[in-house]
């Protein structure tokens, strides 16, 4: 049992976050094992005006959702308003970065794609296709006698992957602007599934999860790459661990399982998630190599590290000052990794496949 939050936007059940007495029910979290709520929730800490500011923003939300299904509310479709909001705002950054994040992303993206050993005319969906470069690629390996259809939770990116799509003439695709954990995305409806680092964010990944083996058909393949912790990903530690030098305190991280890039870090948890969600013959490859920098891109990797991820949260409030010694602080970090003219930073990622 929990008592009612202090702001009264929901009902305090569950204690994770440092600084805070726990989640409000609005968050989908379960029962507290300690019981304490006496400090405000991290829904309450977003929207301090309690209620109606929540309320505000999930009707901002419905405003851009432009998906109808079946006839009900479309904004029905959010479950997840708060990464929602969150990928609106990150989206121009991150489509104005995104072949820097290619270089990051693509490799293990494309080792998972692989494991999905795609045939001509089979139906795919692509979750979290962002941008749609991953779902532009799936088309190509079904043919135009197959379809792919990309989701995404933010507008703003899916109306790139339509601009892309439109230039190259690709006309097998779809995009839909939706939350995967509560959009209706058919019945046995698909021949496989994929997800390049698309999966971290769900509110409650076993529903979402479940709902994505009900849009497979029979012995329908998921496959998706995620990552594993911070401590195997030195190309997001080293800037990470910079800037703490200069602001004093860690970035800050989602607690564990909480949607965020390292919610399917450990291996034991998605086999856990993808067993209650009804999927078989699970498979967690652990697989590690390196991001490859040169030199010479020092100074631009260290000006896009500060825009994007944890980091980028650590500096939110920083002033001009702060930005700029902490910027110095990555670089001299990067710097001091160089062998033979370039900096090799480790990238650890989980490999994961399912059956339906």
């Amino acid at each position: 049992m929990g008592r009612e939050c202090g702001k009264g936007v929901g009902f305090v059940i569950n204690l994770q976050f440092a600084g805070c007495g726990g989640r409000c029910r609005l968050a989908g979290c379960e029962p507290s094992l300690t019981g304490e709520t006496r400090l405000v929730c991290r829904y309450c800490r977003r929207y301090p005006g309690g209620v109606p500011e929540y309320r505000a923003a999930r009707d901002r939300l419905r405003s851009r959702h432009t998906v109808v299904m079946n006839g009900r509310d479309p904004a029905a479709a959010f479950a997840n308003i708060e990464q929602a909001e969150f990928w609106s705002r990150l989206a121009p950054t991150w489509l104005e970065l995104e072949d820097q994040m290619e270089e990051v992303g693509g490799p293990p993206g494309e080792l998972a794609m692989d494991r999905l050993e795609l045939q001509p005319g089979q139906r795919v969906i692509d979750l979290g296709c962002g941008s749609g470069r991953t779902t532009l690629e799936l088309a190509a390996r079904v043919g135009p006698g197959g379809e792919v259809a990309g989701v995404d939770i933010s507008a703003e990116m899916l109306a790139r992957g339509r601009e892309r799509a439109a230039r190259v003439g690709t006309g097998n695709v779809a995009f839909v602007h939706a939350d995967v954990q509560v959009h209706e995305l058919g019945e046995a409806r698909f021949d496989a599934a994929y997800s390049r680092f698309g999966v971290m964010f769900f509110a409650d990944p076993v529903a979402a999860f479940a709902n994505i083996r009900r849009a497979l058909r029979p012995r329908g393949v998921l496959s998706f790459v995620s990552w594993q912790s911070v401590f195997d990903n030195e190309w997001m530690l080293i800037p990470g661990a910079a800037v703490a030098q200069v602001t004093g305190s860690l970035p800050p991280m989602p607690g564990p399982g909480e949607p965020g890039p390292f919610s399917l870090a450990d291996p034991g948890r998605v086999r856990a998630v993808l067993d209650a969600a009804g999927f078989g013959s699970v498979t967690v490859a652990p697989h590690a190599d390196y991001v490859v920098i040169s030199e010479g891109r020092i100074p631009e990797v260290a000006r896009a590290s500060v825009r994007v991820g944890a980091v980028r949260e650590a500096l939110r409030d920083a002033d001009d000052d702060t930005r700029q010694r902490a910027l110095a602080a990555i670089e001299e970090a990067l710097r001091a990794r160089v062998q033979d003219g370039q900096v090799r930073a480790s990238r650890g990622v989980l490999l994961v496949t399912g059956s339906a």
